[in-house]
């Protein structure tokens, strides 16, 4: 599971990477995640390493929408 985060990781730093230098206005996760899908799509051996990591993030993936509905509901200053 750790070579998994790693795995994420490496690829969100080579998209900051390559925004931060080409001073591209993209976030670097997101070219980070295009970034992996050219490389799952190249047959890089990473899908086995990938696979139990986006499993628990598919299961507490709610979680990640708490902070956006709770100021949502707050008022606007």
């Amino acid at each position: 599971m750790l070579r998994g985060w790693s795995v994420l990781l490496v690829f969100q730093l080579a998209g900051e990477v390559v925004t931060r230098l080409a001073g591209w206005p993209v976030p670097g996760p997101v070219l980070g995640m295009a970034l992996l899908l050219v490389a799952l799509e190249l047959r890089a051996p990473l899908g086995d390493r990938l696979g139990e990591v986006a499993s628990g993030l598919l299961a507490h993936l709610a979680l990640l929408f708490v902070p956006a509905g709770v100021g949502g509901m707050l008022p606007a200053p």
